[in-house]
Parts: structure tokens; C-alpha cells; sequence
């Protein structure tokens, strides 16, 4: 059963959409459009699969689509899986009012600065971004503490898949 994606923007500093499809087992990021050459282990594609895998849900292949296609697969791939999961649940599920979407330290403004630096300075530009403290409205104290929390369990969770890859090399 192939599960059409469709078009997301690239994260991060990439201007250029990119297609991301399911066919079978494998997530195929079509990369013919992108102004940069695939190189997986880069920030740039590492951000771009974890989107992907984030929009379509776990895989164990990633195919990055180009003249010549680049397979990221085993222990490389199991870390996309684990990064995505891991940016699906520290995301806001719960809808919030204008007022605290517009709120610098909001979760889903917090985690976007984090997810935006990823994977170099994710937590470090969410704590950035949470600093600031919360304007003194009824419940922001609390959101803040529940943002802080997820940005330690990030913390965490990235640290945790990073140690597993230096042990499978």
C-alpha cells in the first residue's frame, strides 16, 4: 500500500519543497528539487527525514530520491525513527488560544526555535527561547514548567539515541 505524503517545506534554511512518499517499508523523500546535494549525515537531510518520518509515521528504509538514489537504513535509519517520534510527542497536541500561540514561550513556539536548530542546538535554542519566562497570565507558569519538562525529556531522548549510535558503530 503506497501512502501518498504529499508536499511539505524542507525545515530549517532550505527555500525548496520537497516530496516525501510511502512505498512499502521504504520512506522516499523525492531530493531532485532541493538546492542541496543529498548528503544524509548532513543537518540539513537529517532535518528534512526526520519531517518526513514525522509526517508519515515510522519506516525502515528512507530513500532519498535523486539521480542516483542514497538508502539510509539499519541502525542510521532506527535513529531518524526514534528523532521523529521524539519530535511528534514533544509538539503541542492541544489547541490554545490566539493568545498563547502568539506567546514567545509558548510549546509550540519554544519547540519550533528547538526543532528549527536541530540537530545541533536543538535543546539549547528551545531553553533560548523559554528564558524569557511567561507574561504573568493565568496558567502560563504552568505551561512553562510543562515546556521545560519536555525540552529535559528531549534532552534526554536525543542523548539516548545519539550514546546507541556510538555503540552499533
Amino acid at each position: 500500500m503506497d501512502w501518498k505524503i504529499g508536499l511539505f517545506k524542507g525545515i530549517g534554511r532550505r527555500e525548496d519543497t520537497v516530496r516525501g512518499e510511502r512505498q512499502g517499508d521504504a520512506l522516499v523523500i523525492d531530493c531532485r528539487s532541493c538546492r542541496l546535494v543529498p548528503v544524509p549525515g548532513s543537518d540539513e537531510c537529517i532535518r528534512c527525514m526526520v519531517n518526513a518520518m514525522c509526517l508519515s509515521g515510522g519506516s525502515d528504509r528512507i530513500i532519498l530520491r535523486t539521480g542516483r538514489d542514497v538508502e539510509v537504513s539499519g541502525a542510521a535509519g532506527r535513529a531518524i525513527r526514534e528523532i521523529a517520534s521524539i519530535r511528534r510527542w514533544s509538539s503541542t497536541t492541544e489547541r490554545t488560544s490566539a493568545r498563547c500561540r502568539g506567546c514567545g514561550v509558548s510549546r509550540e513556539n519554544v519547540m519550533a526555535a528547538a526543532w528549527t536548530e536541530f540537530p545541533r542546538n536543538a535543546v539549547f535554542e528551545g531553553r533560548k527561547a523559554l528564558k524569557d519566562g511567561h507574561p504573568g497570565r493565568e496558567g502560563c507558569s504552568e505551561c512553562v514548567m510543562r515546556t521545560s519538562r519536555a525540552l529535559d525529556q528531549m534532552e534526554t531522548g536525543i542523548r539516548k539515541v545519539v550514546s546507541e549510535m556510538g555503540e552499533s558503530v
